[in-house]
């Protein structure tokens, strides 16, 4: 059982990794326009605010794939919500505080892209891939054939 969880801990972290990596190629990507020292100054700051917004989602994300770890205790594994629980609540969590400050900000009102749009979009991309996965957790322990050897 330590294994099926480990392996699944280990693609979560490895797809939030490669999720960083399209968020700071997406950060490095972002066009800025010309002008004075004033907005060249700006522009800065807002290279190093989304750079530090996303080592925080990396570290988010750290944390929340490491909640898959308590299914190994045998009453979180065998109870569906709380299995729910340990793949989504902390990203759904995330989620609903990101879209939260959009929406108390009026940031949805602007047609440009913002730092939270950018953070909001990729932390629902890592929910879908979480949901995804937790659904193949289930369907992997519910299989009949899965026998747990336990280990004294």
């Amino acid at each position: 059982m330590n294994k099926v969880i480990f392996r699944f801990w280990l693609i979560n972290i490895l797809t939030g990794i490669a999720l960083y990596i399209v968020f700071r190629i997406v950060i490095s990507e972002t066009n800025h326009e010309d002008g004075d020292f004033w907005t060249w100054l700006l522009q800065i700051l807002d290279i190093l605010l989304n750079l530090a917004y996303s080592f925080i989602y990396l570290i988010a994300m750290a944390i929340c794939s490491s909640a898959i770890f308590l299914n190994v205790i045998d009453k979180i594994r065998n109870n569906v919500y709380l299995s729910f629980l340990t793949f989504l609540g902390l990203p759904v969590c995330g989620v609903i505080f990101i879209a939260g400050e959009m929406i108390t900000e009026k940031l949805l009102e602007h047609d440009e892209v913002t730092i939270f749009r950018n953070l909001l979009t990729f932390s629902i991309a890592y929910l879908l891939f979480t949901t995804l996965q937790f659904l193949l957790f289930r369907r992997k322990i519910n299989k009949p054939d899965f026998i747990e050897v336990k280990s004294y």
